[in-house]
C-alpha cells in the first residue's frame, strides 16, 4: 500500500513538471512571434531605403564609366601622340647614325641604334596608318644589319703556343653575337661570316706556328753545324724537323680550338647553332692538319723515336681528334692517320730486332770504346719506355696474340733487344785482331748497357726485371769476366818478375830480369797505347788491378838493381814513371 502511494506521488511531482514546461513553452513562442515580427519590420524598412538608394546612385556610377573610358581613349590617344613624335624625331637621327656610323670604333652606339630602329619599325607596324614609313627603316636597318663582321672576329696569333690569345678584344663579337641571336629574324650571314672567317684565321695560326718551329730548328741546327759536323743526312733532319712540326701543329689545333669554343659559349649563346658553327669552323684546319700528318708519316723514314711523341699526343686526345673528324662538315680521314702511324712504329721496332740479328757490317771503334749500335738500341729502349703505355697499347698490341698479358709485351721486347745486340757485340768482337782490344770492347759495352739499365731517370730496370730479376746482375757479372780477361795480357810480365827473389848478389841476373821487363812492358804499352775504357771507375779499377798485378814484384826488382849499382845511367820506369805508365793506360778517347 506504502508503495501504490509513492508511486502515485512521483506520477504527481512528473505532471507537474511537465505543466511548468509547458507554460514556460508558451511564453517562448509569444516572445519569439514578437521578435519575429520586429525583424520584419526592419527588414521591409532596409527594402525600402535599398530601392530609395539605388534610384539616387546608378545614375550617377553609369555617368562615372563613361567619363572614364573616355579618359582611357584620350590617354591612350596621347601617348601615341608621343611615341609617334618620339620615333618621328629619333628615327631620322638614328637611320643617320647607322648608315654614317663606325661600329669597329662605337660598337655599343651602334647597336643601341640598331635596337632603337627596331622598336621603331615594331611600334609604326602596328598602326596601319604609318605602315609606310617602314620601308626606308627596313632598308637601313638590313643595311646596319650586313655590316662587315671581320674586323671584329679576324686577329693575328703569336707563333708561340704559351701566347696563343685568338683575339685582342674578345668583347665586340661577344656583343654582336648576343644581340644578333636574341633578334626576331636571325641574320644567317653572321653564323656562316663567323665559321669561315674564325676557321681560316685558326689554319692561318697553325700554318705559322709550324713554319716558326721549323725556322727555329733549321736556325738551331744551323749553329749546331758551325761546332760540330752534323752526325745526320740532311733529308733525316728535314723529316725530323717536319715531324716536330706536325706535333706542333697537333697540339695548336687543340688549344686553338679549345679557346675557340671558350669564346663561342659567349658568343653564341644557342647550342644547336654553336654546335653547327664550330662543325663548319673546324674543318679545314683539321682537315689540313690530319692531311700534312698522314704525308708526313708516309713518306719520311725518319725511325720510331721522332714519331713517338707525335703518337703520344694523337693516343692521349684520340676521343678528341675522332670526335671533331665525325663531326666535321668535312672528310677527315683521322682514324686512318691513326691505323698508318701505329702500323709504322710497330714496322720500325721489328725493324731494330731484324737488323741487330742480321747485322753484318765490319765496322768496330778502334779503340774499343762503345758500338754506335749499342748507344743507340739503349736509346731506343729508354725512348720506349718513356712512352710505355703509348708502346703498349697502341704499337705491341697490334700484333699481340688474342689474350696476351699486355703488361708484359715491353719486357718480352725488351728481352728480345738485349739478346740480340749481345749476340751481335760477341759477332763485332770477333773482328778484332786483337783478342785483348776485342775484351775491352766487350768490356766497354757492357758496362755501358749496366749503367744504363741502373739510370733511374731512364726507368729501364724496373721494366726489364719484370721478366729478368738478375739482369743486372748478368751484365756485372759479365764486366767482371772480361776485366779478368784483360788481365790475362799481363801474365806474361808477371811471371818475369816472379824470379826477382832469387837474385840475391846475381847481377846478371837482376840485369837480365830488368831489361826483360823494360822490353816486354814497352811492348804491351805499345800494343795498347790506343786502348780506351770509357768508364772512369772501370778504368780506374783495371789500373788498380794491373798495378797490383806488378808492382809488388817490380818494386823489389828496384831495390835490387839500386843496391847492385846496376844502370848507372839511370832505369827507365822508376817508381813514379811506372805509376805515370799504368795511369796512362786507356786515357786515348775517355768519357766521364
Amino acid at each position: 500500500m506504502a508503495n501504490e502511494n509513492n508511486a502515485a506521488e512521483s506520477i504527481a511531482r512528473k505532471l507537474a513538471q511537465e505543466e511548468e514546461w509547458l507554460l514556460n513553452f508558451e511564453k517562448n513562442i509569444t516572445k519569439s512571434g514578437q521578435i519575429r515580427q520586429g525583424i520584419e519590420q526592419v527588414v521591409e524598412k532596409f527594402d525600402q531605403r535599398l530601392g530609395l538608394l539605388e534610384k539616387n546612385v546608378l545614375p550617377m556610377h553609369i555617368s562615372n564609366g563613361k567619363l572614364q573610358k573616355k579618359q582611357h581613349n584620350i590617354q591612350r590617344l596621347i601617348n601615341t601622340i608621343d611615341a609617334t613624335l618620339q620615333f618621328y624625331g629619333k628615327t631620322s637621327t638614328v637611320e643617320t647614325a647607322i648608315n654614317t656610323g663606325n661600329p669597329t670604333a662605337e660598337l655599343d652606339s651602334y647597336l643601341e641604334n640598331m635596337e632603337s630602329l627596331q622598336q621603331a619599325i615594331i611600334f609604326f607596324e602596328t598602326h596601319p596608318n604609318y605602315r609606310s614609313q617602314t620601308e626606308n627603316m627596313r632598308i637601313t636597318l638590313d643595311t646596319g644589319l650586313t655590316l662587315d663582321p671581320t674586323p671584329f672576329i679576324k686577329s693575328e696569333l703569336s707563333p708561340r703556343l704559351n701566347e696563343i690569345k685568338i683575339l685582342s678584344d674578345e668583347e665586340p663579337v661577344i656583343k654582336i653575337g648576343v644581340w644578333l641571336l636574341k633578334q626576331p629574324r636571325i641574320p644567317t650571314h653572321f653564323l656562316s661570316y663567323y665559321s669561315e672567317i674564325r676557321g681560316a684565321q685558326i689554319l692561318k695560326n697553325i700554318k705559322n706556328i709550324a713554319e716558326a718551329q721549323k725556322t727555329m730548328q733549321l736556325a738551331t741546327r744551323s749553329k749546331l753545324s758551325t761546332v760540330r759536323k752534323p752526325t745526320q743526312r740532311p733529308e733525316k733532319l728535314d723529316g725530323l724537323a717536319d715531324v716536330d712540326s706536325c706535333h706542333v701543329m697537333c697540339s695548336a689545333l687543340l688549344s686553338l680550338l679549345e679557346l675557340e669554343e671558350k669564346l663561342m659559349v659567349r658568343a653564341i649563346p644557342d647550342t644547336s647553332k654553336r654546335a653547327q658553327v664550330f662543325r663548319e669552323l673546324v674543318s679545314r684546319p683539321l682537315a689540313y692538319v690530319v692531311l700534312q700528318t698522314q704525308k708526313v708519316v708516309n713518306e719520311k723514314d725518319i725511325g720510331i723515336i721522332p714519331l713517338l711523341p707525335l703518337l703520344h699526343l694523337l693516343s692521349q686526345n684520340l676521343a678528341r681528334f675522332h670526335n671533331l673528324a665525325a663531326n666535321s662538315i668535312g672528310d677527315v680521314q683521322f682514324d686512318s692517320l691513326m691505323r698508318q702511324l701505329q702500323v709504322k712504329c710497330s714496322s720500325y721496332v721489328n725493324e731494330v730486332v731484324e737488323h741487330l740479328n742480321e747485322d753484318t757490317t765490319k765496322f768496330v771503334p778502334p779503340d774499343g770504346n762503345v758500338h754506335p749500335t749499342t748507344a743507340s738500341t739503349l736509346n731506343f729502349l729508354s725512348s720506349l719506355t718513356a712512352h710505355r703505355v703509348t708502346v703498349t697499347q697502341h704499337i705491341l698490341a697490334l700484333t699481340a696474340p688474342q689474350g696476351t698479358n699486355t703488361n708484359l709485351l715491353l719486357p718480352k721486347l725488351f728481352a728480345r733487344i738485349l739478346s740480340a745486340l749481345g749476340s751481335m757485340l760477341k759477332k763485332k768482337a770477333n773482328l778484332y785482331d786483337d783478342p785483348t782490344l776485342a775484351t775491352i770492347f766487350l768490356l766497354n759495352n757492357y758496362n755501358y748497357i749496366a749503367k744504363t739499365l741502373a739510370d733511374e731517370k731512364d726507368g729501364l730496370l724496373p721494366a726489364i726485371t719484370e721478366m729478368n730479376s738478375n739482369i743486372l746482375s748478368f751484365y756485372h757479372e759479365e764486366i767482371s769476366t772480361c776485366t779478368n780477361e784483360y788481365l790475362k795480357s799481363w801474365n806474361g810480365i808477371a811471371s818475369v818478375l816472379k824470379s826477382t827473389d832469387r837474385i840475391g848478389e846475381d847481377k846478371q841476373m837482376a840485369k837480365q830480369i830488368m831489361s826483360t821487363f823494360i822490353r816486354d812492358f814497352d811492348q804491351i804499352l805499345a800494343q795498347q797505347m790506343d786502348y780506351c775504357i770509357s768508364d772512369p771507375k772501370i778504368c780506374a779499377h783495371v789500373q788498380s788491378e794491373v798495378r797490383a798485378r806488378i808492382w809488388k814484384n817490380y818494386s823489389q826488382l828496384l831495390d835490387a838493381c839500386q843496391r847492385l849499382h846496376l844502370f848507372p845511367q839511370g832505369i827507365k820506369y822508376t817508381e813514379n814513371t811506372f805509376e805515370m805508365a799504368i795511369k796512362n793506360l786507356f786515357s786515348s778517347a775517355r768519357i766521364n
